[in-house]
């Protein structure tokens, strides 16, 4: 039926009403992207405020051995952990999963240097009996807990697949190429790994 100027009178509420639901529910929306958007910023942020709490003083090749920064740390990293819980968008947690990566690795080369040794025991504590009892005479020791987080945290988590697992080795028709083209020295290296490869499967 044609529309009369009473029809269109009818359904005006009708429209106005839809036209604030949208612009509402548009809002709503955009809200809870920039929420997980800022959410994002600080986890990541506290990923990287851990890591430099930890970083060496004065030249030195160790991180830092005091107490209170590897506590600092410990906490930094738990508090981004939580609020990785709060991130809603799924764009944005790939990113956090991402650089949680990237920190952990970096995190994993600062304090586990040269595995399997890694830091050298005086490092932790002067003795062994300060990790129990200790009074302000000595360096503080390292709080376990604080040392058992963060080795815990720079471990590769079984749950998580690594993105290289699926990726195939050199064929040799690359390493041939290599050979020829470059990078020669890769190319000369791979090349030996396969003839010593060849020679203990043929025994």
């Amino acid at each position: 039926m044609p529309f009369t100027a009473a029809s269109v009178l009818d359904i005006g509420p009708l429209l106005v009403a839809a036209g604030v639901l949208t612009a509402l529910i548009a809002f709503l929306v955009n809200l809870r992207r920039a929420r997980s958007d800022d959410i994002l910023k600080t986890a990541t942020d506290l990923l990287e405020k851990a890591y430099e709490t930890l970083m060496p003083k004065d030249d030195s090749s160790e991180p830092t051995n005091r107490r209170l920064s590897w506590l600092s740390a410990a906490r930094l990293i738990a508090t981004a952990e939580r609020l990785e819980k709060a991130i809603t968008e799924n764009s944005h947690l790939l990113v956090y999963r991402e650089k949680k990566e990237y920190w952990r690795t970096r995190l994993y080369e600062l304090i586990f240097p040269s595995p399997p040794d890694g830091l050298p025991s005086s490092f932790y504590a002067e003795k062994p009996e300060h990790m129990i009892a200790y009074s302000g005479r000595v360096r503080d020791p390292l709080s376990e807990k604080s040392v058992a987080f963060l080795y815990r945290f720079i471990r590769w988590p079984e749950t998580v697949r690594d993105p290289l697992g699926e990726e195939p080795a050199f064929t040799d028709a690359e390493i041939e190429r290599m050979q020829a083209f470059g990078p020669r020295g890769l190319g000369k290296l791979l090349g030996e790994v396969r003839s010593l490869k060849r020679a203990a499967s043929e025994r």
